[in-house]
């Protein structure tokens, strides 16, 4: 309660005079008030805060409403029933608000409409004030991102057992699933499991293709633990290693080393991005590198910031960030070896404890 009182606290300060907060974004729902249903759609939302300079509200519909209580008293529920748009128009001018504050990612365009048609007030976006306080973690969010990884090294260890010719990619992702749910709050993300030529698609979703021998696959997954993910990746091999997957690997590893040596609170986030690409610029493969190096991890399983090469934004104490540089070869497959870590002054705080391949 103390914790979310201060961050309270912090978005009223931020917040003009006779003006509100209206937050959509489940994430940052959760961050300042503990409701954690979460949003079927941007269509269909469980809920949203409400937030001026003395009150603050939490709104949603019947189906939510024991959760609702659980956020008192910090947050006082208000359950409608001919929708958020219907309550907001009883609200505003009772608690005489004269600018209302949106959250322009996370209201839909025909949201927004309906405001407009039923509101008399100034309608204006808010900054991104939340969303840069979720950035750095305090020691209870990364306990439980490091709890959230440690159960999934765990499923990904149990599943790594199960990799042999014949299995399909799709038995593979039902095993993760169903072990995330058991063992942990649910997925992080819907896992990528890609074998063979399948592996070359960075993002791919896994398929009825069964493993062949000397094949390279990657599995990348995260679970939640009380909201908060994990993200992990490891590659592997069908049977026996070919000398290109032990070439390719090596590879990738070295770059990873040499993007963490990079990474220390005050360093600009697109560095340890840069020192991955010219370990593979170094041999010639930097064209097989598709993606940014990483990305902040916490309630939502891509935050900030990005590790990329076109941020110019700094590295600070208690960001979460992914380290995840991968090689992709159409026809063939690919390679991508992923950690958490904590940033801090000195230099970064590896949260996994599974390990890497080794030839």
């Amino acid at each position: 309660m103390e914790v979310r009182q201060r961050r309270l606290r912090r978005v009223r300060l931020s917040l003009p005079k006779e003006g509100a907060l209206l937050v959509t974004c489940q994430e940052n729902r959760r961050y300042l008030s503990g409701f954690s249903p979460e949003d079927v759609s941007l269509n269909e939302s469980s809920g949203a805060l409400l937030i001026t300079k003395k009150e603050a509200f939490i709104l949603t519909d019947p189906r939510y409403q024991e959760e609702a209580k659980e956020c008192e008293p910090l947050f006082e529920p208000r359950i409608y029933r001919k929708g958020l748009i219907a309550e907001l128009a009883k609200l505003i001018p009772l608690l005489e608000i004269k600018t209302l504050l949106i959250e322009p990612r996370y209201v839909s365009v025909a949201l927004l409409r309906g405001f407009e048609k039923k509101f008399s007030v100034k309608i204006d976006e808010a900054r991104p004030v939340i969303e840069r306080m979720r950035e750095i973690k305090d020691q209870e969010e990364i306990e439980a991102i490091r709890k959230a990884l440690a159960i999934a090294e765990e499923i990904l260890s149990e599943v790594a057992k199960e990799i042999r010719p014949g299995v399909t990619e799709k038995e593979l992702a039902a095993k993760v699933i169903m072990m995330s749910h058991k063992m942990a709050d649910g997925l992080s993300f819907p896992p990528i499991v890609a074998s063979g030529p399948n592996a070359a698609r960075p993002h791919a979703e896994p398929t009825d293709k069964p493993l062949k021998p000397g094949e390279p696959v990657i599995i990348d997954m995260g679970v939640k633990w009380q909201g908060y993910c994990s993200d992990i990746t490891r590659t592997f091999f069908v049977e026996k290693a070919t000398g290109k997957f032990k070439y390719i690997y090596k590879m990738v590893k070295k770059a990873k080393e040499a993007a963490e040596q990079k990474l220390k609170a005050g360093v600009k986030a697109q560095e340890p991005d840069e020192a991955a690409r010219t370990v593979f610029r170094q041999e010639a493969l930097e064209r097989h590198f598709w993606h940014s190096l990483g990305h902040g991890v916490g309630l939502a399983i891509h935050e900030a910031p990005t590790l990329s090469c076109r941020s110019h934004r700094k590295l600070k104490a208690g960001h979460v960030v992914t380290i995840e540089p991968g090689l992709y070869l159409p026809d063939w497959g690919g390679v991508r070896l992923e950690d958490m870590v904590v940033v801090t002054d000195e230099g970064f705080t590896r949260l996994n404890s599974l390990g890497f391949l080794e030839f």
